[in-house]
């Protein structure tokens, strides 16, 4: 990633329902030093082809109008990056939103799509590690811990490219929920953007809805065999990745996933009642190969008695499972070209 860091800023910001309040800071942060670390840092977190617009009406959005400031007139950063954080700070109101820091960065000269544009990046950091410092000193090395943030991820970003003002600008976003749930506050309620529903968000949310659909219904539906289930859960990546088309519709999706006439009903009906349901509302899915190698499989374990177990993650031509009357046991037969 080419970019210039023109402006750095960091706030700390805590939860409202808790009363934690914002820490501003009075001066900018100095860029030598940190340039380089920071822009590695912004390329790995927003590797996607999956872009988002502030949605609504805009002049309404905060977030839209703060970020329209600061391209219209940088110098009027420092003053909007403390209204940025005031607008985190009045959307953090999850008890599980947790103390971190807010990083405002304004660049030039960032790469989109051949093209050089300015960038505003925003992330909080919400994951702290402890670190050991060396410092060189008279004796040698002298050892101290500290708690700094990482630098190989982003919990919670928003990329804003300078490009599609009137459309909400063209923004990449980086939400990382945690494990105990923190409401998608910084995607809904405090950005407050929308997909522009591309190939990348088409096939990442059929691929995570259908995922929930086969670890609740599929998982809980006692007409299928072990091995029945853990096939499904192989198809639903595996129907896109070897798709010879760019696109396909969900009427066909479902069937080759699922094969069985009700559990197409059941995962249509799955469909129509998730919350992704509106950003599914196509009849065709764009295919992009890159978000379903994102997206994590469930691959399913099968235990045989205290011996055995086979994890089935796909080949479903080469797995049978069967009876053995003389030795009174239940047998699966596996075909493979080489042991590994």
């Amino acid at each position: 990633m080419k970019a210039t860091i023109k402006h750095v800023i960091a706030h700390r910001v805590g939860n409202k329902l808790r009363g934690e309040g914002v820490g501003f800071s009075s001066k900018e942060m100095e860029i030598n030093g940190i340039s380089d670390a920071l822009i590695r840092l912004i390329d790995k977190s927003f590797k996607t082809n999956d872009y988002y617009h502030f949605s609504g009406d805009l002049e309404a959005n905060p977030v839209y109008s703060f970020a329209k400031s600061i391209f219209e007139s940088p110098t009027e950063f420092k003053a909007q990056s403390n209204h940025i954080a005031k607008t985190l700070y009045e959307s953090s109101v999850h008890p599980k939103v947790k103390t971190g820091e807010l990083c405002v960065i304004y660049m030039t000269d960032v790469e989109l799509e051949d093209s050089l544009v300015d960038a505003i990046a925003i992330f909080k950091s919400e994951s702290h590690q402890e670190v050991l410092q060396f410092d060189w000193g008279e004796h040698g090395y002298v050892a101290r811990k500290t708690i700094g943030i990482s630098l190989s991820k982003i919990d919670k970003g928003a990329l804003i490219y300078n490009v599609n003002a009137e459309e909400g600008y063209k923004i990449q976003v980086v939400d990382k929920v945690s494990r105990t749930g923190d409401a998608k506050y910084w995607k809904d309620n405090f950005l407050r953007v929308a997909s522009y529903n591309g190939g990348h968000h088409q096939t990442s949310n059929l691929v995570a809805v259908c995922n929930e659909f086969v670890n609740t219904q599929v998982k809980e539906n006692e007409n299928l065999s072990r091995l029945e289930k853990a096939m499904i859960a192989s198809r639903v990546k595996d129907v896109l990745l070897q798709s010879d088309t760019e696109s396909m519709s969900m009427e066909d999706y479902a069937k080759a996933v699922f094969k069985d006439s009700d559990l197409v009903a059941k995962f249509t009906e799955y469909v129509d009642s998730s919350d992704k349901a509106l950003e599914l509302n196509v009849e065709v899915i764009s295919i992009d190969k890159q978000a379903i190698a994102k997206r994590k499989s469930s691959v399913s374990t099968i235990k045989l008695d205290n011996n055995f177990k086979l994890y089935i993650n796909g080949a479903e031509d080469r797995i049978s499972k069967g009876y053995d009357s003389d030795a009174a046991l239940n047998y699966y037969k596996l075909y493979f070209e080489k042991e590994q």
